[in-house]
């Protein structure tokens, strides 16, 4: 997977999760414990969690963008001075090998096709932003993506059922989450 170095848009900047990001996540994260509890189905801490553990999950984020294993994005505000969320790009292909997905699930989908998937500020779920993020990053994005959510995240799912993406229906076996998916 090769994506562009950052989507630059009137309302975030998506740019590479790094250590010079690392306070701002930490803000934005800190600032959401519904959000995150919510989007990672409870497994990412909330409580205890210090600037120390953000920042030695940003240094393997940061490892795996440059390595190309996979990508995380800080979403900035315009003047970059402010996390609105986070914004992960991983292979679809690994992803779907891991939870069991069948080989016609899998041929579906070229080598590089990505899983996309993203969560914003707690401040930020009652506006328009999660449909603006994800009319600006399927258009960014080249090549096949999909969209991932569970069902509890109301904001990006109202996103991707108002954008008109099709859902998609994957066969995977060992995965247990009722995730959502979408593709443009």
């Amino acid at each position: 997977m090769t994506f562009p170095a950052e989507l630059v848009h009137q309302a975030f900047v998506a740019t590479p999760l790094t250590q010079q990001t690392a306070v701002l996540d930490y803000a934005a994260y800190m600032a959401s414990p519904d959000v995150i509890r919510v989007h990672s189905d409870g497994r990412w801490p909330v409580d205890g969690f210090t600037l120390e553990d953000d920042r030695q999950q940003v240094a393997q984020h940061e490892a795996d963008h440059r390595a190309g294993r996979s990508f995380a994005f800080a979403l900035l505000n315009p003047v970059r001075d402010e996390s609105l969320g986070c914004l992960y790009l991983n292979p679809l292909q690994s992803y779907l090998q891991r939870a069991g997905a069948d080989d016609e699930t899998r041929a579906r989908y070229p080598a590089d096709a990505a899983m996309v998937t993203f969560w914003l500020r707690q401040d930020r779920q009652h506006t328009d932003l999660a449909t603006t993020v994800v009319e600006a990053v399927t258009t960014w994005l080249p090549g096949t993506h999909l969209w991932r959510c569970l069902p509890a995240e109301h904001a990006s799912r109202q996103a991707l059922e108002s954008l008109n993406l099709h859902p998609v229906t994957l066969n995977l076996v060992t995965e247990k989450r009722p995730y959502l998916w979408f593709q443009a």
